[in-house]
């Protein structure tokens, strides 16, 4: 099933209230639906690249993870 960047967005909301571990996960799952389905990845990401819709909410999600209790 292809997901719009909507869809994901909402996704993120309703993942993000999450308990962990089980939100870090589902968050890592979501990127990789982006990774797929977006294009997010580039091995040389221009600065038109990296200022997409996409990739911008793969930052925001990557960065809402947690890998470790504090």
């Amino acid at each position: 099933m292809e997901y719009t960047l909507e869809e994901i967005k909402e996704k993120y909301v309703e993942m993000n209230a999450m308990e962990e571990p089980m939100r870090t996960k589902n968050l890592t799952a979501l990127m990789e639906i982006l990774e797929k389905q977006h294009g997010t990845l580039q091995m040389y990401p221009t600065e038109e690249f990296l200022a997409t819709e996409a990739v911008k909410l793969y930052q925001e999600i990557a960065n809402a993870r947690v890998f470790e209790e504090e």
